[in-house]
C-alpha cells in the first residue's frame, strides 16, 4: 500500500487530523490503531445504568473559536447541555469552591486568615526570582499554606513523582497572581467567578458521554482506520517511510509516545537520553455507586491518605446517567482495587509528566523526526498535557502546514 499520509493512533488527535485532511480535499491517508476500537482517552462505556468516560474527566470547552466551530459542525450545539462549572476542593477537612485563591473566605475564620496572609506574602509578591523546580515555584507563586496543603500533595498524587523533579516551563503562561483580587474576594466573601482561570462553563453531550464528540468527528474517516494494527516497524528509505513492512508513506503523523516510534525504527541511540525524560503516568478510572445530594461536578482531593486524587458526580453533568454514580481518578501506582468499585479501567498512559528537561528533550526528538517528515501531534506526539480542544487545534495547525 502507498499513501501520502500515514497517521499512527486513532484517538482525538489522529482522527481530527484525518478529518481535517479530508475536509481540505486530501483523501490519501490511512490510520493505524493498536487497540480494537478507536477513541483513546475519549472513550465512554455504559456500565449498567451509568455513563462512564473511561479516559477520565473530559468536558468540552475551548477558547478557540475555530475549534468550537469544528466540533459543532460535527455534533450540533443543541446536542449538548451547557453547565456553569461547580468544582470543589477538599482541604484540611473542609470543602470550598475552586479556585482556592478566590475562596479562602469559605474556610473557617482562623484557617482562612492564615491562608490569606500566606497568599499575600509570596516570593512573587516580594519580587524574588522564579525558582526552577515546580515545588518551589508553587510556594513562590501561591504561598506556603496553599502549596503544602493542596497543590503539592495533589500533584504528587496526580503525577506519581515528587514535585521537586518537575519543571516549571509548562507553567510559563499562567497569569501572575492578583493579590488585590484575592484580598477583595476575602473581604467581600465573593468568589469572583468572572476571574476563574479556565473552564468557567463547559459542554457535555445530552446523550451518551464524551465519546459522542469523538464519534461525530471520526465517523467520516472510520473506513480508513485499521484496528489491532500497532506500529511495529518503521524504516526510512528512498525518501518515504516503510511502515510495518507493508505501507509506504510520504508523511507520517504520530500521536503515540515517542518511545514507540523510536523502538519501531530501532532509531538513533543518541536519542535515548532524551526519550528517558519523556515519562508518562497511568490512570485508573473507577465507578462507584454512592448517594449524594449536592450539585457539584467534581471534587479535588489532595489528602494523601486517600488513593484517588479527583472524583466526579456523573448525574450532575449527565442527567441521563443514573443517580448515585461517582467515578474516581487514581494514579495507576496508587490503585489497589478494594474500595467497593463497580467497575474499573486502567489507562496505561494518561498524562505526560513535565519532569525537568522534558521540553528540551521532546524538542530534540521531534526535531530529529520532523526533518524526515514524521511529525508528532497531540498529547504524546508533542508531550504536553493537552485537553481535547487543544489536540484539535494542534491538528489544525499541523494540517495547515502540510504540503
Amino acid at each position: 500500500m502507498k499513501v501520502r499520509y500515514l497517521i499512527v493512533g486513532a484517538g482525538i488527535s489522529g482522527c481530527a487530523a484525518a478529518r481535517l485532511l479530508q475536509l481540505r480535499g486530501d483523501e490519501d491517508f490511512f490510520i493505524l490503531e493498536a487497540e480494537g476500537e478507536p477513541g483513546g482517552l475519549c472513550r465512554t462505556r455504559r456500565i449498567g445504568p451509568h455513563v462512564l468516560d473511561i479516559g477520565g474527566g473530559h468536558f468540552f470547552c475551548t477558547r478557540y473559536p475555530e475549534v468550537r466551530e469544528f466540533v459543532f459542525a460535527h455534533l450540533p450545539e443543541q446536542e449538548f447541555r451547557l453547565w456553569d462549572r461547580v468544582s470543589k476542593i477538599e482541604i484540611e477537612g473542609e470543602t470550598i469552591d475552586y479556585p482556592i485563591e478566590f475562596n479562602l473566605w469559605q474556610l473557617s475564620p482562623g484557617k482562612g486568615r492564615r491562608y490569606l496572609e500566606s497568599a499575600l506574602r509570596t516570593g512573587e509578591v516580594e519580587g524574588q526570582a522564579p525558582p526552577a523546580s515546580f515545588a518551589e515555584w508553587i510556594r513562590w507563586r501561591l504561598g506556603t499554606e496553599i502549596a503544602e496543603n493542596y497543590m503539592l500533595p495533589y500533584n504528587r498524587k496526580l503525577w506519581g513523582v515528587e514535585p521537586e523533579e518537575m519543571d516549571v516551563d509548562w507553567l510559563a503562561k499562567t497569569p501572575r497572581v492578583d493579590t488585590g483580587a484575592i484580598r477583595e474576594s476575602f473581604l467581600l466573601r465573593d468568589s469572583l467567578r468572572s476571574r476563574m482561570p479556565s473552564h468557567e462553563r463547559f459542554y457535555y453531550p445530552r446523550e451518551g458521554g464524551f465519546q459522542r464528540i469523538f464519534d461525530a468527528i471520526s465517523a467520516p474517516v472510520a473506513n480508513r482506520i485499521s484496528l489491532r494494527d500497532p506500529l511495529r516497524t518503521l524504516e526510512r528509505r528512498d525518501g518515504v517511510w516503510r511502515v510495518n513492512g507493508a505501507i509506504d508513506a510520504e508523511v507520517v503523523i504520530s500521536t503515540v509516545p515517542w518511545s514507540t516510534v523510536h523502538a519501531a525504527e530501532e532509531g538513533d541511540p543518541r536519542l535515548r537520553e532524551h526519550l528517558a525524560r519523556l515519562r508518562c503516568t497511568s490512570l485508573v478510572v473507577s465507578l462507584h455507586e454512592e448517594s449524594y445530594d449536592h450539585h457539584w461536578h467534581w471534587l479535588y482531593r489532595p489528602d494523601e491518605s486517600l488513593r484517588h486524587h479527583r472524583e466526579f458526580f456523573i448525574h450532575n453533568f449527565a442527567p441521563h446517567s443514573a443517580t448515585g454514580g461517582v467515578y474516581r481518578e487514581t494514579h495507576g501506582q496508587r490503585w489497589r482495587g478494594d474500595e467497593g468499585e463497580v467497575f474499573s479501567y486502567l489507562n496505561p498512559i494518561a498524562y505526560p509528566i513535565p519532569v525537568r528537561g522534558h521540553a528540551a528533550a521532546v524538542g530534540e526528538v521531534a526535531g530529529h523526526y520532523a526533518a524526515q517528515r514524521l511529525y508528532g501531534l497531540g498529547r504524546w506526539g508533542q508531550h504536553q498535557y493537552f485537553n481535547s480542544d487543544v489536540c484539535i487545534r494542534e491538528a489544525m495547525r499541523l494540517v495547515a502546514g502540510l504540503p
